[in-house]
C-alpha cells in the first residue's frame, strides 16, 4: 500500500472512506455488514503511517437498512480501539442544508459523525488554533461580581460542579464547546457541497481545515487515503501543511490536482501525480468477500503535494 513508505512520517490523517452501499455508480462501496471487515484492512497501514502523537480522523455517517440504522459506523469504531486506537473524541458535522425527501418514520440526514482517533492518549493537539470569542455575555455577567463569584462556588444543589468566574475577566477568547454553533467545535456547521467539484460526495474546506489546524502543526504532512476529489489537500496547502492524496479512481486524481492549482494555488511543479495504471479500468466485484480482498490491496493513485 502507498503508506508504507511514509512509515512515522505523518502528523495526521484526515479521510472520509466510500459508505457502506452508497453512490456505487460514482465510487467502490461495500455492503454494512462486512464494512468494519474492510476498513480493518486499513488499520495497519494507518496506524504504521502515523507518528506516536498523530491522528487519524474519519467523517463518516450510517446507513438506514430496511427502515432501521445499520450501526456498522460504531462497530468499525469499536473494533479500531480493540485493535489499539484511543478514541479521543467525537464530533458531530452539522449540515444546514441536508438532501430534502420524506421518509415515513424518520426525518432528514442533518449531520455526520467525525471521530477523532489516535495511537496516544495524549495526541497532538493546539486547542489555541480553534479558540472561538468568549462572547457578549462576559460584559454584563463580569461587571458586577459577587462573593461567590470570587473563588471557586460549587453548585447549589451538590453537583459536583464549580466555577471560578473571576478568572474569565479579561479573556477574549474560550475553547469551543462541544455543543456548538456554526464553525465552532463539536458540532461543526457547514453547508454540503458537490456541485462542480467532480465527485458526488464532496465535504467542505472547512472541515478537514478545522482538525487539521487543531491536531497538526505547520509544516508537517497530513495525508487522505480516501483522497477524492482532493478537498482535504486543498485545506492543508492552504494551511501550509504538506500533503498526499491516495484514491483508486483515477478520475478523482485528475480532479484532484486541478483543484490543488486552482483553489489552493499550488504550483504544477509541486505536484506529483502516481499514475502507473493511468490506461487501465479498474472493476471492483459486486460479491463482499472479493471487495475485501480487492481492498486489501487495491491499485493506486495517488497525488502528492508539497
Amino acid at each position: 500500500m502507498e503508506l508504507a513508505q511514509y512509515k512515522g512520517k505523518v502528523d495526521l490523517i484526515v479521510t472520509s472512506p466510500p459508505y457502506a452501499d452508497a453512490r456505487r455508480n460514482h465510487y467502490d462501496s461495500i455492503h454494512p455488514d462486512r464494512f468494519k471487515e474492510w476498513f480493518l484492512t486499513f488499520h495497519q497501514p494507518f496506524y504504521d503511517a502515523l507518528k506516536p502523537e498523530g491522528s487519524l480522523v474519519i467523517n463518516i455517517k450510517d446507513k438506514v437498512v430496511d427502515g432501521v440504522r445499520h450501526r456498522y459506523v460504531w462497530h468499525t469504531i469499536e473494533a479500531l480501539c480493540q485493535k489499539g486506537w484511543f478514541a479521543i473524541d467525537d464530533y458531530i458535522w452539522r449540515k444546514p442544508n441536508p438532501m430534502p425527501g420524506f421518509w415515513p418514520t424518520r426525518l432528514r440526514d442533518g449531520w455526520e459523525y467525525c471521530f477523532h482517533l489516535s495511537k496516544s492518549k495524549r495526541p497532538y493537539i493546539n486547542q489555541d488554533a480553534i479558540r472561538v470569542p468568549v462572547g457578549d455575555w462576559v460584559t454584563s455577567r463580569l461587571a458586577k461580581l459577587g462573593e461567590n463569584d470570587l473563588s471557586r462556588h460549587n453548585s447549589a444543589n451538590k453537583s459536583g460542579f464549580g466555577r471560578d468566574l473571576s478568572r474569565w475577566v479579561g479573556k477574549q477568547t474560550v475553547l469551543p464547546p462541544n455543543v456548538i454553533l456554526p464553525a465552532e467545535t463539536n458540532v461543526f456547521s457547514a453547508a454540503l457541497v458537490g456541485k462542480n467539484k467532480g465527485h458526488p460526495a464532496v465535504f467542505p474546506v472547512d472541515l478537514p481545515a478545522f482538525f487539521i489546524k487543531m491536531l497538526s502543526p505547520a509544516g508537517v504532512l497530513v495525508i487522505d487515503p480516501f483522497g477524492g476529489s482532493g478537498t482535504t489537500g486543498i485545506a492543508a496547502l492552504s494551511l501550509s501543511r504538506h500533503c498526499v492524496l491516495i484514491d483508486n479512481n483515477q478520475v478523482y486524481c485528475k480532479v484532484a490536482k486541478e483543484r490543488l492549482i486552482k483553489e489552493a494555488v499550488a504550483k504544477p511543479e509541486e505536484i506529483i501525480v502516481s499514475d502507473e495504471l493511468s490506461n487501465k479500468k479498474v472493476f471492483v466485484p459486486d460479491e463482499p468477500e472479493k471487495q475485501i480482498a480487492f481492498f486489501e490491496k487495491p491499485p493506486k493513485y495517488r497525488v502528492k503535494a508539497k
